[in-house]
């Protein structure tokens, strides 16, 4: 049996570029669908969506009355790993106890480096 493929989606929009935030989840959610292994990783900007309550007040579309958390939602429950990135934390002043509890690890820029090169494609939003 062949191995999984491996895609990587390095978010670094954030809570500032609301229009930029669904299509990481969306695609992601897909991928993992067609049974590819999928992590994103949140990072520079990207890190402010993931804090608690964040996801729930972005709208991609002014007036549309689905939120965010609908796409991270619909993302973990078909088990995409969501990663957020030390540094751009620390850029946020995000503490740990701050994130949604679907964050399973922090990272810093070498472990993101590995992912970057083990993974079959890397997506950046």
């Amino acid at each position: 049996m062949s191995e999984k493929k491996k895609l990587l989606i390095i978010q670094t929009s954030g809570i500032n570029t609301p229009e930029r935030t669904a299509a990481p989840f969306y695609i992601a959610t897909s991928a993992a669908t067609m049974d590819v292994d999928v992590t994103i990783i949140f990072t520079i900007n990207g890190s402010t969506i993931v804090k608690k309550g964040a996801a729930e007040k972005i709208f991609v579309k002014e007036g549309s009355n689905q939120s965010l958390k609908v796409f991270l939602d619909q993302a973990v429950e078909n088990d995409v790993k969501l990663i957020v990135c030390y540094p751009s934390l620390e850029l946020h002043d995000i503490k740990r106890e701050e994130l949604i509890p679907e964050i399973k690890e922090i990272i810093g820029g070498a472990a993101l480096v590995d992912m970057a090169l083990e993974a079959d494609s890397v997506l950046t939003f």
